[in-house]
């Protein structure tokens, strides 16, 4: 398979992010700066994943999406997420949208705790998936 030179560059930014929201588990912070700490980079790491899912299954699969959970989607029915995940995935896209549009303490607090190892490993296994298929 040949990959697009903005296909690559995407997914080294997904690694470099994902390896920053990895580093959360080792932050030695107040919660509440650690909570405000995990909820930007939740949010940055999923929207570099889900940008290099629609690069990927666009230029790989011939599929185009073009919302998060469009391609979380095709990214299941491709199996670049496993069925383990599938709920977890759903789950951020809706906690990715609570963020944007009514960040609160309360919010902040559920997602830093959903996160913590569950989506992190949830993301891991797509950025495995991904790097396999090259």
């Amino acid at each position: 398979m040949t990959f697009s030179e903005k296909y690559l560059k995407r997914l080294a930014i997904f690694e470099k992010a994902l390896k920053k929201f990895q580093n959360l588990l080792s932050l030695n912070l107040e919660l509440n700066i650690l909570i405000e700490v995990a909820s930007k980079r939740f949010e940055y790491t999923f929207e570099t994943m889900w940008k290099v899912l629609k690069l990927y299954l666009s230029e790989i699969k011939g599929i185009e999406c073009n919302s998060p959970m469009d391609c979380i989607k095709a990214a299941y029915q491709n199996e670049l997420i496993p069925e383990r995940y599938e709920q977890d995935f759903i789950e951020m896209v809706k906690l990715k949208n609570e963020i944007v549009h009514i960040y609160n303490d309360e919010i902040a607090l559920k997602i830093y705790h959903q996160i913590i190892p569950e989506y992190i490993n949830a993301m891991t296994v797509v950025y495995e998936n991904l790097k396999k298929e090259m």
